[in-house]
């Protein structure tokens, strides 16, 4: 049997765009049929592509504050209703529920908007608990404080 190093090392070195997490699940399948000395070394590998990929993972994500700071309506017709943890759900994760809606239906036919709400609605069903939950302090909190005091009528 021929060394996995030399069978995927055209995989593995160069930059086709391969995930890192992808080369972390190609070296975990082969590392239990390494030599013992060359695991060590792998192992190694497999830990500072981790510990890179979550630093970089941590960098980008916004916290919990910072999503909902940019979400947060600035016209005070926005509060004519009160906030709800879906409605607040949609302005905070807008980008990821439109991705949802494009890939079930086709967004360019106008007579599939009618589908949009059902869609979404599958969408708010499978949002994370951790997800609602933020959602639902937000509403309270922008039903709390109300509009911005700039955006009132003088």
């Amino acid at each position: 049997m021929s060394d996995w190093k030399e069978v995927y090392s055209e995989i593995l070195s160069s930059y086709v765009g391969l995930p890192p997490h992808l080369r972390v699940a190609i070296w975990r399948v082969f590392l239990s049929h390494l030599d013992p000395e060359d695991q060590d070394d792998e192992i190694a590998i497999i830990q500072h592509i981790l510990a890179v990929t979550r630093k970089s993972w941590a960098e980008s994500c916004e916290g919990e504050d910072a999503r909902e700071e940019k979400a947060c309506p600035t016209k005070a017709g926005d509060y004519k209703k009160a906030f709800t943890a879906f409605t607040v759900v949609q302005r905070i994760f807008k980008e990821e529920m439109d991705a949802y809606d494009r890939e079930r239906r086709d967004t360019k036919d106008p007579k599939t908007i009618g589908q949009r709400n059902r869609i979404i609605q599958q969408w708010w069903e499978s949002v994370s608990d951790e997800r609602r939950a933020e959602a639902g302090r937000a509403a309270e909190k922008w039903n709390k404080l109300g509009a911005p005091k700039e955006t009132h009528d003088s």
